[in-house]
């Protein structure tokens, strides 16, 4: 039975590096992998994929685009992922803080590994936004395999 390995990624272009550590770490016949986007909550129209009601579109553009762009990172990802031959990538994307949603998917699928992005902060910079990769891996059990943003 294939081993699940959750994908964390965020809608930049940087998940591209991401796609690259996966077909370079990961065999379609030994692995199950999971793509998981986490957004804001405060810019989520709906905790996962549905259409949008008029009065939504008028009333939150910027949650609705914001949302629309995690939707299609996702299925992007997804996409990219079985092109490469793992045909039965599924992929989510759900309002919750990242942290929260990484850690209880991984713990909820029994993951193997994690792999996720990091970006290059400044110490001030991490102090104001802390490394999420960080608070991931001291709240897990499992390996994660973390990809520098921008990086291939």
């Amino acid at each position: 039975m294939p081993s699940p390995v959750l994908i964390a990624i965020d809608a930049s272009p940087s998940r591209t590096a991401l796609l690259d550590l996966v077909r370079r770490y990961c065999r379609p016949r030994e692995h199950q992998l999971h793509v998981l986007l986490a957004i804001d909550s405060s810019f989520a129209v709906h905790d996962h994929a549905a259409p949008y009601t008029r009065g939504e579109l008028a009333e939150y553009p910027a949650a609705c685009d914001e949302q629309q762009q995690a939707e299609r990172a996702v299925a992007e990802v997804v996409w990219a992922l079985r092109d490469s031959g793992f045909g039965s990538c599924v992929g989510s994307m759900v309002a919750k803080e990242p942290v929260e949603a990484i850690v209880d998917r991984a713990r909820e699928l029994g993951c193997e590994l994690i792999v996720m992005g990091h970006r290059h902060l400044s110490r001030f910079g991490r102090l104001l936004d802390p490394s999420i990769s960080a608070k991931v891996i001291d709240r897990v059990a499992c390996p994660v395999l973390v990809g520098v943003a921008g990086a291939a």
